[in-house]
């Protein structure tokens, strides 16, 4: 159940950078906050835990790159090999959610920003983090005016 003030961190988990995102402190608007040049599972881990004390984040929402079909292929699989590790070294709740097409929605929204490809490269991971936690918040807040 949702409660009001609930700070989310986001994460988008890509082969070779990790994007983050934060949440306002009520939990309603999510913006970029950085990107992370992914370095070994465990100093990848230890920086999003990080993160979170750094940020005062109450939880955290990973990024699930299912396949268009909605199955769960290699990308899937990798992100599911972190959260495992994730949830070894921090006690927070950590929600799944699902990320398709957030990339090429993040890309579209630089390129329209006015940036080019070389320019979005290093931010494009924190806005798809920040799609994805935005979708989880909207969602969430649609969830609780259901009930």
């Amino acid at each position: 159940m949702y409660t009001a003030g609930v700070r989310s961190l986001g994460i988008d988990f890509g082969g070779k950078r990790i994007g983050l995102a934060l949440s306002d402190p009520e939990g309603k608007i999510a913006r970029p906050l950085e990107v992370y040049e992914r370095r070994s599972p465990l100093a990848d881990v230890r920086r999003i835990c990080l993160a979170t004390v750094e940020e005062g984040a109450d939880e955290v929402v990973l990024g699930l790159p299912l396949e268009e079909d909605g199955t769960r292929g290699a990308s899937a699989a990798a992100v599911e090999d972190f959260l495992a590790d994730l949830k070894s070294h921090l006690d927070l709740p950590i929600h799944l959610f699902d990320e398709r097409y957030t990339t090429k929605a993040a890309q579209d929204a630089l390129r329209d920003a006015g940036l080019d490809a070389r320019s979005a490269r290093g931010k494009v991971d924190a806005v798809a983090a920040a799609l994805i936690l935005q979708a989880f918040l909207d969602r969430r807040c649609a969830t609780e005016n259901d009930t």
